[in-house]
């Protein structure tokens, strides 16, 4: 921990700005699938309300969707670093902005949104001093030098991302980034049933498993998932609410979608990776948040979202190559269930993008 930041001058105005790790962003990201593969296209998987329904009276039934996409994602420096005055304590952030454009395989707009990075961790001591004092009237509670032993003020993230997704919710999520060598790590077998990352949220009953019976996602999926019978003989069970997720042509994407991600990369050498993680929600101390329309508000909430981000430097026909993967989860939220409890729908975005030539 610093015991004191940098201190400020008049200079630091004509600094470029710093944008950390958000600098190799800077350019033009797309879907890099010259052999047509299925681990090359983004996925979504989307819990939306059923026709005919309504969160008061006739909740629960959804429509699952699980599609294949193709994305152009942009960033763009802001020149300059953008100035937050506090007194004794500046920061200076490093502004990338991002658009987002993301279409199914057969040319229709799936999704549209923009919005912003920053980078937050360049921070100065600006301490009174005799001009400041005079121009702010600050005699006779300040003298030249106050502030310049502190407070320090230390960030507790180091970047954040807001955004304007037209269905009607702006978001705001706050993270931290590490670098590692190597290539990122995902599970396999058994320990790929993870909740933090399935379609279907432990409130959706979890397809009838137990912490001692996770589902193997490297296997074909449990032949119940195909039992044409399962609607008629259990209506109200944990499998045959989630059944068609796990009957997706998509299995096993349609379950955990980051596995794409992970078969994706399995056959490259990843030399190194920078790793972004985001969330709107934080326990204890500052969070983001999310806010929505009324009509979203009302019927399908959106009330918190995850994002994990990595950067990594593939070597590839004996060059390096930047090459961007991602994984979004946003969740839809109902005060409904069988105990009375709430309800959360997952939505799940995941692609793997290399920046256009």
């Amino acid at each position: 921990m610093p015991t004191q930041q940098p201190r400020y001058t008049p200079a630091v105005l004509k600094e470029p700005a710093n944008y950390g790790v958000l600098e190799q962003l800077a350019g033009t990201w797309v879907n890099y699938n010259p052999d047509n593969k299925t681990t090359g296209w983004g996925l979504h998987t989307t819990c939306l309300p059923s026709p005919g329904t309504n969160s008061e009276t006739i909740p629960g039934k959804f429509h699952f969707l699980c599609q294949d996409y193709k994305e152009e994602l942009t960033f763009t420096l802001v020149p300059g670093g953008v100035r937050n005055r506090g007194g004794a304590n500046e920061q200076f952030s490093g502004a990338v902005k991002y658009e987002q454009s993301i279409h199914d395989l057969d040319g229709n707009l799936l999704h549209d949104e923009n919005g912003m990075y920053l980078w937050l961790s360049t921070l100065y001591n600006h301490p009174a001093d005799d001009e400041s004092i005079m121009t702010d009237i600050g005699y006779p509670e300040l003298s030249a030098g106050a502030g310049s032993d502190g407070p320090v003020y230390v960030p507790p993230y180091t970047v954040s991302r807001s955004g304007t997704i037209p269905h009607g919710s702006t978001v705001l999520l706050l993270g931290t980034d590490s670098e590692k060598k190597g290539k990122p790590e995902f599970p396999h077998g058994t320990a790929a049933w993870d909740p933090n990352h399935l379609a279907i949220s432990p409130s959706m009953g979890l397809a009838g498993t137990t912490a001692d019976t996770p589902i193997n996602l490297d296997e074909p999926a449990p032949p119940w998932v195909h039992d044409p019978s399962l609607a008629e003989r259990d209506p109200s069970g944990n499998r045959t609410y989630t059944q068609r997720i796990l009957a997706d042509d998509h299995y096993p994407y349609s379950v955990r979608p980051d596995l794409r991600l992970r078969d994706a990369i399995q056959d490259q050498e990843i030399k190194s990776f920078v790793l972004i993680e985001m969330r709107t929600r934080e326990a204890g101390g500052s969070e983001g948040g999310l806010l929505n329309t009324p009509f979203v508000e009302r019927f399908a909430r959106v009330t918190e979202m995850n994002l994990r981000m990595w950067i990594e430097t593939v070597f590839e026909n004996g060059q390096e190559v930047l090459q961007l993967q991602y994984e979004q989860i946003q969740y839809f939220e109902f005060q409904f269930g069988t105990d009375g409890g709430t309800t959360r729908w997952p939505h799940i975005q995941i692609n793997t993008l290399r920046k256009k030539a």
